[in-house]
């Protein structure tokens, strides 16, 4: 059996995407969870942060609204667990199904495991014709879970050094739910955290996982942040969708921001509205067509 793909990026956190019409097997996820793993592998298959398979066809409903939708989205990460919903991952999405002519010119509304969400794109204001510019209601940015556990180890029992490469001396911290968990920690530099054992040691404070992201006000410019990623799922990435929205959430929430919030990232900058619903406005590229047969 052929598998036909595409691949895709938002700012570095790439995916591959599978549009499908059968929708038996698009319901079967554990299948998809294996498949994720091998193709998503960087050294034994194609490589990407996710899998992100979309169910296209007539008189498709979101199921928490009834509301008709163009494609149904599952998403999985690269090392098998299925998440809710990406920023960056939903805009690669919307580039392949516009690539494959579903939904209007410039619209497209798809399902996902949080719920409804609607993406306009249009051409790259710079003319890349791989590239589309991409807005998605992102919905409210509501309170995050609470951790289960402390923290293994305290800021005052190491040097001040390590307590900054591990976020420990974060000034302020705040979780949120994107639809998918993260955990925002207001620190004197990102660049100083090691984030792969940052990120880990404060993930394991919460039993299903969270997404971990360091940020601070980026100096010389206002209302921007710069942010770096710790993915649940997924790792170290270049950029972060939910995780820039749920940053800007939480900096115009501690007065360091206005509402419009450009959030600085390895991978490239977003933009973010932050309101009742948050939108967030950003690229997406295509990459590469792939086809697999297993």
């Amino acid at each position: 059996m052929a598998f036909h793909l595409t691949k895709h990026h938002g700012l570095g956190n790439d995916f591959l995407v599978l549009v499908t019409d059968d929708a038996v097997a698009a319901s079967h996820r554990e299948v998809w969870v294996e498949r994720a793993q091998r193709w998503c592998d960087r050294r034994r298959g194609v490589g990407a942060d996710g899998l992100l398979v979309a169910l296209v066809g007539p008189d498709l409903l979101d199921a928490e609204s009834g509301e008709p939708v163009d494609a149904v989205m599952t998403l999985v990460n690269a090392d098998g667990s299925v998440a809710e919903m990406s920023g960056n991952g939903i805009r690669c999405l919307a580039q392949a199904l516009a690539m494959a002519g579903v939904g209007s010119d410039s619209t497209i509304r798809v399902a996902t495991d949080a719920g409804l969400r609607i993406v306009h794109h249009r051409p790259d204001p710079l003319g890349d014709p791989a590239t589309l510019s991409a807005s998605v209601d992102m919905g409210a940015a509501a309170a995050g879970p609470v951790a289960d556990h402390e923290v293994a180890v305290s800021a005052d029992d190491v040097p001040a050094a390590t307590a900054a490469a591990l976020g420990l001396d974060a000034e302020r911290s705040a979780t949120f739910d994107l639809g998918n968990p993260h955990l925002v920690m207001l620190v004197a530099d990102p660049d100083l955290v090691d984030l792969v054992a940052a990120g880990s040691t404060h993930e394991a404070a919460y039993s299903s996982g969270i997404n971990v992201h360091f940020v601070a006000p980026t100096h010389g410019e206002p209302d921007a942040v710069d942010m770096r990623v710790w993915e649940r799922g997924a790792g170290v990435t270049e950029a972060c969708g939910t995780g820039a929205t749920a940053v800007a959430r939480a900096v115009h929430d501690w007065g360091l921001t206005g509402p419009a919030v450009t959030v600085h990232m390895p991978g490239g900058d977003v933009t973010v509205d932050v309101g009742p619903t948050m939108t967030l406005h950003g690229p997406t590229t295509f990459i590469a067509r792939v086809e697999l047969d297993r």
